[in-house]
């Protein structure tokens, strides 16, 4: 069955609900399509995640190391620690 056809099936169907049934299915039809839309991003970040395992640090709030504070390296250390386990 290809795209028209199952757009004609479903107005067709539609046709013939009351405006409460209408309503209940637009609402379902929006969390639906918000649904796909996050699992869709899921799947690229996961695709995204493989290509760059680095990525998820890129877009971390970690920072790195500056010379004026000392005690930074050691939460560095921490801070991927907390990341890769997230991961895992």
């Amino acid at each position: 069955m290809n795209k028209l056809e199952i757009k004609k099936r479903i107005t067709d169907n539609l046709d013939n609900l009351t405006i409460e049934d209408l309503t209940f299915i637009e609402n379902l039809l929006s969390q639906l399509t918000s649904y796909l839309k996050t699992q869709k991003q899921q799947n690229n970040c996961s695709k995204n995640n493989e290509d760059d395992p680095l990525l998820e640090l890129r877009n971390s709030d970690f920072i790195g190391c500056f010379s004026g504070e000392t005690d930074l390296a050691e939460k560095s250390e921490q801070i991927v620690k907390d990341i890769i386990s997230k991961k895992v």
